[in-house]
C-alpha cells in the first residue's frame, strides 16, 4: 500500500502543472504573510524608528513598551516580552529564536499564583543578537557588542563585546573599523 501511494506521488509530481502551483503558491502566501508582518507590526509598535523590519510570526508582549531605533531587524520566531520597557538603538540585529524577556516571577511572594517582577532592558546601537540567545530583565548590551548565539545574558556587556555562553561572560572585543590590524 505504502509502494502505492509513493508512485501516485512521483506520477502527480512529475507534472508539470503541479509543481508549477505548489511553487507559486508557496511564494505568493509567502508574500501575503510578509505583508501581514508589515502591517501588524506598524499597528503594534508604534515608538520606531525607520527601516525596521519585523518577520511576522515574531512574538511581541506589550509591544506599547517597545522602543526601536532606525534600521532594527527582528527575526523568525523572536520573542520579545516587555512588561517593563524594551529600548533598541539604531542598527540593532536580533536572529531567529531569540527570547529577550523582562518579567520574571517573584517566588518570594508567598503562594502562587506569584507576581511578576520586571526590569527594563536597553540594548545600544549595533547590537547582534545571535540565534536562540536569552536576554533577561535589567541587563544593558553595549554599543556594537555581539551575543553569541545560545547565551544567556543575565548582566550587563560592555561596549564593542563579544559574549557567549551560559551565563554569558565576555569572549572578546570587537576590532572597531578604524583599527588597523597592528
Amino acid at each position: 500500500m505504502k509502494r502505492l501511494f509513493l508512485n501516485l506521488e512521483r506520477i502527480v509530481l512529475g507534472f508539470f502543472l503541479v509543481r508549477f502551483f505548489v511553487l507559486f503558491g508557496r511564494l505568493f502566501f509567502q508574500r501575503v504573510l510578509w505583508l501581514w508582518g508589515r502591517i501588524r507590526f506598524g499597528v503594534l509598535v508604534q515608538k520606531r524608528g525607520i527601516g525596521c523590519v519585523c518577520h511576522w510570526n515574531a512574538d511581541l508582549k506589550h509591544p506599547k513598551n517597545i522602543e526601536l531605533g532606525d534600521y532594527v531587524v527582528i527575526g523568525v520566531n523572536a520573542s520579545i516580552g516587555a512588561h517593563s520597557k524594551v529600548i533598541m538603538g539604531n542598527r540593532v540585529r536580533i536572529s531567529r529564536d531569540v527570547f529577550i524577556e523582562t518579567a520574571g516571577l517573584d517566588f518570594a511572594s508567598g503562594e502562587p499564583p506569584y507576581r511578576h517582577l520586571s526590569h527594563p532592558i536597553s540594548i545600544e546601537d549595533g547590537v547582534w543578537i545571535g540565534a536562540r540567545s536569552i536576554i533577561l530583565g535589567g541587563v544593558t548590551l553595549g554599543k556594537n557588542s555581539v551575543v553569541a548565539a545560545g547565551s544567556v545574558v543575565t548582566k550587563n556587556v560592555p561596549p564593542n563585546s563579544i559574549v557567549g555562553g551560559i551565563p554569558a561572560k565576555v569572549i572578546s572585543n570587537v576590532k572597531n573599523s578604524d583599527d588597523k590590524g597592528d
